[in-house]
Protein backbone atom coordinates (compact mmCIF):
# COMPACT_ATOMS: atom_id res chain seq x y z
CA UNK A 1 0.00 0.00 0.00
CA UNK A 2 2.86 2.37 0.82
CA UNK A 3 4.32 1.69 -2.62
CA UNK A 4 0.98 2.49 -4.29
CA UNK A 5 0.60 5.70 -2.27
CA UNK A 6 4.03 6.90 -3.33
CA UNK A 7 3.33 5.93 -6.92
CA UNK A 8 0.08 7.88 -7.04
CA UNK A 9 1.72 10.83 -5.31
CA UNK A 10 4.39 10.94 -8.02
CA UNK A 11 1.81 10.66 -10.80
CA UNK A 12 -0.28 13.45 -9.26
CA UNK A 13 2.82 15.61 -8.85
CA UNK A 14 3.78 15.10 -12.49
CA UNK A 15 0.29 16.12 -13.62
CA UNK A 16 0.07 19.15 -11.36
CA UNK A 17 3.61 20.47 -11.78
CA UNK A 18 2.91 22.62 -14.87
CA UNK A 19 -0.16 24.12 -13.19
CA UNK A 20 1.65 24.78 -9.92
CA UNK A 21 4.57 26.33 -11.75
CA UNK A 22 2.24 28.50 -13.81
CA UNK A 23 0.67 29.78 -10.61
CA UNK A 24 4.12 30.60 -9.21
CA UNK A 25 5.75 31.76 -12.43
CA UNK A 26 3.24 32.42 -15.15
CA UNK A 27 0.82 34.64 -13.26
CA UNK A 28 3.47 37.21 -12.38
CA UNK A 29 1.46 40.42 -12.57
CA UNK A 30 4.49 42.69 -12.74
CA UNK A 31 5.77 40.75 -15.75
CA UNK A 32 2.39 40.86 -17.49
CA UNK A 33 2.06 44.57 -16.73
CA UNK A 34 5.36 45.29 -18.52
CA UNK A 35 3.74 44.53 -21.90
CA UNK A 36 1.85 47.30 -23.66
CA UNK A 37 2.26 46.52 -27.34
CA UNK A 38 -0.18 43.72 -27.98
CA UNK A 39 1.38 40.71 -26.26
CA UNK A 40 -0.74 38.23 -24.39
CA UNK A 41 -0.02 35.38 -21.97
CA UNK A 42 -1.49 31.91 -22.15
CA UNK A 43 -1.46 29.48 -19.23
CA UNK A 44 -2.36 25.79 -18.86
CA UNK A 45 -4.77 26.59 -16.03
CA UNK A 46 -6.57 29.52 -17.67
CA UNK A 47 -10.00 29.78 -19.26
CA UNK A 48 -8.12 29.99 -22.58
CA UNK A 49 -6.91 26.39 -22.24
CA UNK A 50 -7.85 25.57 -25.85
CA UNK A 51 -5.83 28.53 -27.09
CA UNK A 52 -2.90 27.44 -24.92
CA UNK A 53 -3.10 23.90 -26.30
CA UNK A 54 -3.30 25.14 -29.89
CA UNK A 55 -0.27 27.37 -29.36
CA UNK A 56 1.64 24.43 -27.85
CA UNK A 57 0.71 21.94 -30.57
CA UNK A 58 3.58 20.86 -32.80
CA UNK A 59 3.96 19.06 -36.11
CA UNK A 60 5.27 16.07 -34.15
CA UNK A 61 3.79 15.09 -30.81
CA UNK A 62 6.83 12.93 -30.04
CA UNK A 63 9.49 14.60 -27.88
CA UNK A 64 7.36 17.72 -27.52
CA UNK A 65 8.33 20.54 -25.15
CA UNK A 66 6.02 21.47 -22.29
CA UNK A 67 5.22 24.99 -21.14
CA UNK A 68 3.97 26.68 -18.01
CA UNK A 69 3.35 29.85 -20.01
CA UNK A 70 3.27 30.95 -23.63
CA UNK A 71 3.85 34.60 -24.43
CA UNK A 72 2.38 35.79 -27.72
CA UNK A 73 4.86 38.55 -28.47
CA UNK A 74 4.19 41.37 -30.92
CA UNK A 75 7.48 43.31 -30.86
CA UNK A 76 11.20 42.79 -30.49
CA UNK A 77 11.12 44.49 -27.10
CA UNK A 78 8.63 41.89 -25.87
CA UNK A 79 10.96 39.11 -27.00
CA UNK A 80 13.73 40.77 -25.01
CA UNK A 81 11.59 41.14 -21.90
CA UNK A 82 10.48 37.52 -22.05
CA UNK A 83 14.03 36.23 -22.33
CA UNK A 84 15.17 38.41 -19.45
CA UNK A 85 12.25 37.22 -17.35
CA UNK A 86 12.99 33.56 -18.14
CA UNK A 87 16.63 34.14 -17.23
CA UNK A 88 15.71 35.66 -13.87
CA UNK A 89 13.45 32.71 -13.12
CA UNK A 90 16.01 30.20 -14.45
CA UNK A 91 13.35 28.79 -16.71
CA UNK A 92 14.00 27.34 -20.18
CA UNK A 93 12.41 29.07 -23.15
CA UNK A 94 11.78 28.20 -26.77
CA UNK A 95 10.77 30.29 -29.77
CA UNK A 96 7.62 29.08 -31.55
CA UNK A 97 6.97 29.94 -35.18
CA UNK A 98 5.60 27.13 -37.34
CA UNK A 99 6.20 24.52 -34.63
CA UNK A 100 7.73 22.07 -37.09
CA UNK A 101 11.15 21.37 -35.57
CA UNK A 102 10.92 17.71 -34.54
CA UNK A 103 14.42 16.98 -33.29
CA UNK A 104 14.31 15.17 -29.96
CA UNK A 105 16.26 17.89 -28.15
CA UNK A 106 13.29 20.27 -28.16
CA UNK A 107 11.65 17.78 -25.81
CA UNK A 108 14.21 18.77 -23.17
CA UNK A 109 12.25 21.97 -22.63
CA UNK A 110 10.17 20.97 -19.61
CA UNK A 111 7.85 23.47 -17.90
CA UNK A 112 9.37 26.22 -20.00
CA UNK A 113 8.21 29.51 -21.49
CA UNK A 114 7.13 29.52 -25.11
CA UNK A 115 7.87 32.70 -27.05
CA UNK A 116 5.21 32.60 -29.77
CA UNK A 117 6.08 34.75 -32.77
CA UNK A 118 2.79 34.41 -34.64
CA UNK A 119 1.82 38.07 -34.16
CA UNK A 120 5.12 39.22 -35.65
CA UNK A 121 3.98 38.56 -39.19
CA UNK A 122 4.31 41.81 -41.11
CA UNK A 123 6.45 42.26 -44.24
CA UNK A 124 7.17 44.93 -46.80
CA UNK A 125 9.19 45.28 -49.98
CA UNK A 126 11.89 47.93 -49.75
CA UNK A 127 11.76 50.93 -52.08
CA UNK A 128 14.64 49.54 -54.15
CA UNK A 129 12.49 46.54 -55.09
CA UNK A 130 15.41 44.21 -54.43
CA UNK A 131 14.76 43.20 -50.83
CA UNK A 132 11.91 42.35 -48.50
CA UNK A 133 11.85 42.87 -44.73
CA UNK A 134 9.92 40.25 -42.77
CA UNK A 135 9.23 39.79 -39.08
CA UNK A 136 10.22 36.63 -37.26
CA UNK A 137 6.78 35.00 -37.32
CA UNK A 138 6.15 35.15 -41.08
CA UNK A 139 5.11 31.80 -42.54
CA UNK A 140 6.60 30.44 -45.74
CA UNK A 141 3.29 30.30 -47.61
CA UNK A 142 2.44 33.88 -46.67
CA UNK A 143 5.80 35.09 -47.99
CA UNK A 144 5.40 33.21 -51.27
CA UNK A 145 1.93 34.69 -51.87
CA UNK A 146 2.95 38.22 -50.85
CA UNK A 147 5.98 38.31 -53.14
CA UNK A 148 4.16 36.65 -56.03
CA UNK A 149 1.39 39.23 -55.86
CA UNK A 150 4.09 41.89 -56.33
CA UNK A 151 5.81 40.11 -59.22
CA UNK A 152 8.65 38.91 -56.99
CA UNK A 153 10.06 35.64 -55.73
CA UNK A 154 12.88 34.30 -53.57
CA UNK A 155 14.12 30.90 -52.42
CA UNK A 156 11.18 29.48 -50.48
CA UNK A 157 10.57 26.04 -49.04
CA UNK A 158 8.13 23.24 -49.78
CA UNK A 159 5.57 23.74 -46.98
CA UNK A 160 3.26 26.73 -46.56
CA UNK A 161 2.85 26.12 -42.83
CA UNK A 162 6.44 26.35 -41.64
CA UNK A 163 7.97 29.57 -40.41
CA UNK A 164 10.28 31.12 -42.99
CA UNK A 165 13.06 32.16 -40.60
CA UNK A 166 13.72 28.79 -38.96
CA UNK A 167 14.77 27.03 -42.20
CA UNK A 168 17.26 29.86 -42.86
CA UNK A 169 18.92 29.04 -39.55
CA UNK A 170 19.74 25.56 -40.85
CA UNK A 171 20.33 26.43 -44.50
CA UNK A 172 16.89 26.14 -46.09
CA UNK A 173 16.24 23.95 -49.14
CA UNK A 174 13.48 24.60 -51.65
CA UNK A 175 12.12 25.14 -55.12
CA UNK A 176 14.33 27.95 -56.37
CA UNK A 177 17.68 27.01 -54.86
CA UNK A 178 19.06 25.97 -58.24
CA UNK A 179 18.52 29.54 -59.39
CA UNK A 180 19.30 31.55 -56.25
CA UNK A 181 21.00 29.31 -53.65
CA UNK A 182 19.73 28.30 -50.23
CA UNK A 183 17.28 30.32 -48.16
CA UNK A 184 20.26 31.27 -45.98
CA UNK A 185 21.97 32.72 -49.04
CA UNK A 186 19.14 35.23 -49.40
CA UNK A 187 19.74 36.75 -45.96
CA UNK A 188 21.12 40.31 -46.15
CA UNK A 189 20.78 41.18 -42.47
CA UNK A 190 18.81 40.22 -39.39
CA UNK A 191 17.79 41.54 -35.99
CA UNK A 192 18.73 38.99 -33.36
CA UNK A 193 17.86 38.83 -29.66
CA UNK A 194 20.66 37.11 -27.78
CA UNK A 195 20.56 34.92 -24.68
CA UNK A 196 21.24 37.92 -22.42
CA UNK A 197 18.28 39.84 -23.88
CA UNK A 198 20.39 42.18 -26.01
CA UNK A 199 19.08 42.93 -29.52
CA UNK A 200 21.70 43.36 -32.24
CA UNK A 201 21.95 43.53 -36.01
CA UNK A 202 23.95 40.93 -37.90
CA UNK A 203 25.17 41.24 -41.48
CA UNK A 204 28.35 41.05 -43.53
CA UNK A 205 29.31 44.39 -41.98
CA UNK A 206 27.95 44.18 -38.45
CA UNK A 207 28.86 41.14 -36.33
CA UNK A 208 30.00 39.22 -39.43
CA UNK A 209 31.15 36.10 -37.53
CA UNK A 210 27.70 35.73 -35.99
CA UNK A 211 26.13 36.40 -39.40
CA UNK A 212 28.19 33.49 -40.72
CA UNK A 213 27.03 31.26 -37.86
CA UNK A 214 23.30 31.90 -38.02
CA UNK A 215 23.25 30.75 -41.65
CA UNK A 216 23.49 27.04 -40.90
CA UNK A 217 23.71 26.80 -37.10
CA UNK A 218 21.44 29.68 -36.14
CA UNK A 219 19.21 27.81 -33.70
CA UNK A 220 22.09 28.09 -31.22
CA UNK A 221 22.49 31.85 -31.04
CA UNK A 222 19.28 33.80 -30.66
CA UNK A 223 15.76 34.62 -31.81
CA UNK A 224 15.48 36.40 -35.14
CA UNK A 225 12.87 39.14 -34.84
CA UNK A 226 13.22 40.49 -38.38
CA UNK A 227 15.23 39.79 -41.51
CA UNK A 228 16.04 41.51 -44.79
CA UNK A 229 16.08 39.11 -47.74
CA UNK A 230 17.07 39.28 -51.39
CA UNK A 231 14.14 39.11 -53.81
CA UNK A 232 13.98 38.80 -57.58
CA UNK A 233 11.68 39.78 -60.41
CA UNK A 234 9.51 36.98 -61.78
CA UNK A 235 10.47 36.86 -65.44
CA UNK A 236 7.75 35.99 -68.00
CA UNK A 237 9.28 32.54 -68.52
CA UNK A 238 9.13 31.87 -64.76
CA UNK A 239 5.46 32.56 -64.11
CA UNK A 240 4.32 28.97 -64.53
CA UNK A 241 5.27 25.73 -62.85
CA UNK A 242 4.49 22.43 -64.56
CA UNK A 243 3.96 19.49 -62.22
CA UNK A 244 3.50 15.79 -62.98
CA UNK A 245 3.15 12.82 -60.66
CA UNK A 246 3.70 9.21 -61.76
CA UNK A 247 2.60 6.23 -59.66
CA UNK A 248 4.52 2.94 -59.94
CA UNK A 249 4.61 -0.43 -58.28
CA UNK A 250 7.76 -1.37 -56.41
CA UNK A 251 9.23 -3.56 -59.17
CA UNK A 252 10.15 -0.37 -61.05
CA UNK A 253 12.34 0.92 -58.21
CA UNK A 254 15.72 0.16 -59.78
CA UNK A 255 14.78 1.75 -63.11
CA UNK A 256 13.31 4.85 -61.46
CA UNK A 257 16.36 5.58 -59.32
CA UNK A 258 18.68 4.94 -62.27
CA UNK A 259 16.73 7.62 -64.15
CA UNK A 260 17.10 9.97 -61.22
CA UNK A 261 20.87 9.41 -61.23
CA UNK A 262 20.90 10.33 -64.92
CA UNK A 263 19.30 13.68 -64.00
CA UNK A 264 21.91 14.25 -61.30
CA UNK A 265 24.73 13.42 -63.71
CA UNK A 266 23.46 15.73 -66.44
CA UNK A 267 26.06 18.43 -67.26
CA UNK A 268 23.25 20.88 -68.08
CA UNK A 269 20.90 20.23 -65.21
CA UNK A 270 18.03 22.73 -65.38
CA UNK A 271 18.04 25.29 -62.55
CA UNK A 272 14.24 25.17 -62.31
CA UNK A 273 13.72 21.40 -62.13
CA UNK A 274 13.01 19.40 -58.97
CA UNK A 275 12.34 15.70 -58.56
CA UNK A 276 10.86 13.82 -55.61
CA UNK A 277 10.63 10.06 -55.19
CA UNK A 278 8.29 8.91 -52.44
CA UNK A 279 7.48 5.53 -50.90
CA UNK A 280 3.95 5.33 -49.53
CA UNK A 281 1.25 2.80 -48.70
CA UNK A 282 -1.75 2.60 -51.02
CA UNK A 283 -3.52 -0.78 -50.86
CA UNK A 284 -5.80 0.18 -53.75
CA UNK A 285 -2.73 0.11 -56.00
CA UNK A 286 -0.73 -2.61 -54.26
CA UNK A 287 -2.13 -4.35 -51.16
CA UNK A 288 1.18 -6.04 -50.36
CA UNK A 289 3.90 -3.46 -50.95
CA UNK A 290 4.42 0.27 -50.78
CA UNK A 291 4.06 2.17 -54.02
CA UNK A 292 6.55 4.63 -55.51
CA UNK A 293 5.42 8.10 -56.56
CA UNK A 294 7.66 10.24 -58.74
CA UNK A 295 7.00 13.97 -58.83
CA UNK A 296 8.63 16.22 -61.43
CA UNK A 297 8.38 20.01 -61.05
CA UNK A 298 9.64 22.39 -63.71
CA UNK A 299 9.53 26.17 -63.73
CA UNK A 300 7.99 26.57 -67.19
CA UNK A 301 4.70 25.99 -68.96
CA UNK A 302 5.56 22.33 -69.51
CA UNK A 303 8.14 19.71 -68.57
CA UNK A 304 10.52 18.89 -71.44
CA UNK A 305 9.62 15.50 -72.84
CA UNK A 306 13.17 14.21 -72.36
CA UNK A 307 12.46 14.05 -68.60
CA UNK A 308 9.01 12.46 -68.76
CA UNK A 309 9.48 10.07 -71.72
CA UNK A 310 11.46 7.49 -69.66
CA UNK A 311 8.77 7.56 -66.98
CA UNK A 312 5.94 6.94 -69.43
CA UNK A 313 8.00 4.08 -70.92
CA UNK A 314 7.79 2.27 -67.57
CA UNK A 315 3.97 2.11 -67.78
CA UNK A 316 2.94 4.02 -64.65
CA UNK A 317 -0.23 2.98 -62.86
CA UNK A 318 -1.45 6.58 -62.89
CA UNK A 319 -0.27 10.00 -64.07
CA UNK A 320 -1.50 13.44 -63.06
CA UNK A 321 -0.27 16.67 -64.60
CA UNK A 322 -1.10 20.30 -64.02
CA UNK A 323 0.27 23.79 -64.37
CA UNK A 324 0.27 26.28 -61.53
CA UNK A 325 2.30 29.18 -60.17
CA UNK A 326 4.87 29.16 -57.38
CA UNK A 327 2.16 29.88 -54.81
CA UNK A 328 0.41 26.66 -55.89
CA UNK A 329 3.36 24.28 -56.08
CA UNK A 330 3.21 23.30 -52.39
CA UNK A 331 -0.35 22.10 -52.90
CA UNK A 332 1.05 19.20 -54.96
CA UNK A 333 2.80 17.98 -51.83
CA UNK A 334 -0.39 18.41 -49.78
CA UNK A 335 1.64 21.00 -47.87
CA UNK A 336 -0.80 23.89 -47.75
CA UNK A 337 -1.91 25.17 -44.35
CA UNK A 338 -4.84 22.73 -44.36
CA UNK A 339 -3.03 19.89 -46.15
CA UNK A 340 -2.24 16.53 -44.60
CA UNK A 341 1.52 17.18 -44.76
CA UNK A 342 1.02 20.18 -42.45
CA UNK A 343 -1.37 18.48 -40.03
CA UNK A 344 -0.26 18.72 -36.41
CA UNK A 345 -0.82 16.34 -33.54
CA UNK A 346 0.64 13.15 -35.01
CA UNK A 347 3.91 11.69 -33.81
CA UNK A 348 6.63 11.81 -36.44
CA UNK A 349 10.19 10.52 -36.58
CA UNK A 350 12.76 11.42 -39.22
CA UNK A 351 16.32 10.19 -39.82
CA UNK A 352 17.84 12.36 -42.56
CA UNK A 353 20.68 11.38 -44.84
CA UNK A 354 22.31 13.67 -47.40
CA UNK A 355 23.74 11.97 -50.49
CA UNK A 356 25.35 12.95 -53.78
CA UNK A 357 23.72 10.19 -55.81
CA UNK A 358 21.51 7.15 -55.29
CA UNK A 359 23.12 3.80 -54.53
CA UNK A 360 20.35 1.66 -55.93
CA UNK A 361 21.12 -1.45 -53.87
CA UNK A 362 20.94 0.64 -50.70
CA UNK A 363 17.66 2.20 -51.82
CA UNK A 364 16.17 -1.27 -52.30
CA UNK A 365 17.29 -2.30 -48.78
CA UNK A 366 15.76 0.86 -47.32
CA UNK A 367 12.55 0.16 -49.23
CA UNK A 368 12.42 -3.36 -47.81
CA UNK A 369 12.74 -2.00 -44.26
CA UNK A 370 10.01 0.54 -44.96
CA UNK A 371 7.78 -2.15 -46.50
CA UNK A 372 7.96 -4.18 -43.29
CA UNK A 373 6.73 -1.56 -40.85
CA UNK A 374 3.75 -2.49 -38.65
CA UNK A 375 0.32 -1.30 -39.76
CA UNK A 376 0.42 1.43 -37.10
CA UNK A 377 2.93 3.21 -39.36
CA UNK A 378 1.08 2.89 -42.66
CA UNK A 379 0.46 6.65 -42.79
CA UNK A 380 4.21 7.06 -43.13
CA UNK A 381 6.20 7.98 -46.21
CA UNK A 382 9.82 7.97 -47.22
CA UNK A 383 11.01 11.01 -49.15
CA UNK A 384 13.92 11.45 -51.53
CA UNK A 385 14.14 15.14 -52.39
CA UNK A 386 16.18 16.19 -55.42
CA UNK A 387 16.36 19.97 -55.64
CA UNK A 388 18.52 21.60 -58.27
CA UNK A 389 21.86 22.56 -56.75
CA UNK A 390 23.40 24.72 -59.50
CA UNK A 391 23.60 27.99 -57.58
CA UNK A 392 24.06 26.27 -54.19
CA UNK A 393 27.33 24.75 -55.41
CA UNK A 394 28.55 28.01 -56.98
CA UNK A 395 28.51 29.87 -53.65
CA UNK A 396 31.68 29.65 -51.55
CA UNK A 397 31.34 26.65 -49.23
CA UNK A 398 33.10 28.57 -46.45
CA UNK A 399 30.86 31.63 -46.65
CA UNK A 400 28.22 30.28 -44.23
CA UNK A 401 27.99 27.73 -41.43
CA UNK A 402 25.92 25.47 -43.71
CA UNK A 403 28.33 22.54 -44.24
CA UNK A 404 26.84 20.55 -47.13
CA UNK A 405 26.90 22.42 -50.43
CA UNK A 406 28.12 19.25 -52.14
CA UNK A 407 24.99 17.34 -51.15
CA UNK A 408 22.50 16.79 -53.98
CA UNK A 409 19.82 14.69 -52.27
CA UNK A 410 17.85 14.70 -49.02
CA UNK A 411 16.45 11.34 -47.94
CA UNK A 412 14.48 10.50 -44.84
CA UNK A 413 11.61 8.37 -43.65
CA UNK A 414 8.78 10.35 -42.11
CA UNK A 415 7.35 7.76 -39.76
CA UNK A 416 3.88 8.99 -38.88
CA UNK A 417 1.63 7.47 -36.23
CA UNK A 418 -0.94 8.36 -33.61
CA UNK A 419 0.72 9.57 -30.41
CA UNK A 420 1.64 6.51 -28.41
CA UNK A 421 4.76 6.38 -26.26
CA UNK A 422 5.04 2.63 -26.77
CA UNK A 423 5.52 3.19 -30.52
CA UNK A 424 8.29 5.78 -30.18
CA UNK A 425 11.06 3.22 -29.64
CA UNK A 426 9.74 1.13 -32.55
CA UNK A 427 9.79 4.21 -34.78
CA UNK A 428 13.36 5.00 -33.77
CA UNK A 429 14.46 1.45 -34.52
CA UNK A 430 12.84 1.53 -37.96
CA UNK A 431 14.35 4.89 -38.80
CA UNK A 432 17.77 3.66 -37.62
CA UNK A 433 17.59 0.66 -39.93
CA UNK A 434 16.50 2.80 -42.89
CA UNK A 435 19.32 5.28 -42.22
CA UNK A 436 21.85 2.45 -41.95
CA UNK A 437 20.62 0.95 -45.21
CA UNK A 438 20.93 4.25 -47.04
CA UNK A 439 24.49 4.73 -45.80
CA UNK A 440 25.56 1.18 -46.56
CA UNK A 441 26.29 1.90 -50.21
CA UNK A 442 27.73 5.34 -49.61
CA UNK A 443 31.45 5.91 -49.30
CA UNK A 444 30.88 9.00 -47.17
CA UNK A 445 30.13 9.54 -43.49
CA UNK A 446 26.67 10.41 -42.23
CA UNK A 447 25.64 13.94 -43.21
CA UNK A 448 22.30 15.04 -41.75
CA UNK A 449 20.40 18.20 -42.66
CA UNK A 450 20.03 20.01 -39.34
CA UNK A 451 16.46 21.16 -40.05
CA UNK A 452 15.41 17.50 -40.31
CA UNK A 453 17.76 16.22 -37.59
CA UNK A 454 16.47 13.50 -35.29
CA UNK A 455 18.60 14.45 -32.31
CA UNK A 456 21.07 11.57 -32.05
CA UNK A 457 23.46 12.79 -34.75
CA UNK A 458 27.02 13.82 -33.99
CA UNK A 459 28.13 17.44 -34.17
CA UNK A 460 30.14 16.55 -37.27
CA UNK A 461 27.14 14.97 -39.01
CA UNK A 462 25.07 18.15 -38.77
CA UNK A 463 27.67 20.95 -38.67
CA UNK A 464 30.47 19.51 -40.79
CA UNK A 465 33.56 17.34 -40.49
CA UNK A 466 36.06 20.14 -41.09
CA UNK A 467 37.69 20.91 -37.70
CA UNK A 468 37.76 24.66 -38.32
CA UNK A 469 33.96 24.78 -38.62
CA UNK A 470 33.37 23.19 -35.24
CA UNK A 471 36.10 25.25 -33.59
CA UNK A 472 34.57 28.47 -34.91
CA UNK A 473 31.05 27.47 -33.87
CA UNK A 474 32.18 26.48 -30.39
CA UNK A 475 34.05 29.76 -29.96
CA UNK A 476 31.00 31.76 -31.02
CA UNK A 477 28.69 29.68 -28.84
CA UNK A 478 30.88 30.36 -25.83
CA UNK A 479 30.90 34.07 -26.65
CA UNK A 480 27.20 34.60 -27.36
CA UNK A 481 25.48 31.86 -25.34
CA UNK A 482 27.87 30.85 -22.54
CA UNK A 483 25.11 29.40 -20.36
CA UNK A 484 23.44 27.35 -23.10
CA UNK A 485 20.09 29.13 -23.10
CA UNK A 486 19.67 28.18 -26.79
CA UNK A 487 20.59 24.52 -26.31
CA UNK A 488 17.27 23.01 -27.29
CA UNK A 489 17.73 22.54 -31.02
CA UNK A 490 20.79 20.62 -32.25
CA UNK A 491 23.01 22.26 -29.61
CA UNK A 492 26.66 23.02 -30.25
CA UNK A 493 28.66 21.19 -27.62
Amino acid sequence: MAYLSIRWFLITLAVLTPVLLSLRLGHDRSFAASFHDGASMLYPDSVDLKEFEDASLRWSAADSPTYIMIVRVATEVEVQRTILYANRKRTPFLAISGGHGQTSTVGKVKNGIGIHLGRMSSMYIDTDGQSVVIQGGVRNGALISYLWAHGKQTMTTGCDCVGYIAPILGGGHGWLQGRYGLAADQLISARLVLANGTAIEVSQVRNPDLFWAIRGAGHNFGIVTSARLKIYDVEPSQKQWAASSFVFTHDKLESLFAMANNILDSPNRPVGMVHYLVFAFNPDVDPNHPIIVVWIYYQAASIPFQYTRPLYALSPVAVESSTTDLAGVNAHLYATDDGVACAKGFSRKLAPVSLQRYDIGSIRKAFDVFAGVPSSFHNSVMFAEGYATNRVEEIDANSTAFPDRAGKLLLSPILTYLPNASLDAIAEDISNRIRDALLEGSSSKLVSYVNYARGDESMEAIYGYEPWRLEKLRRLKKEYDPFGRFNYYAPIS
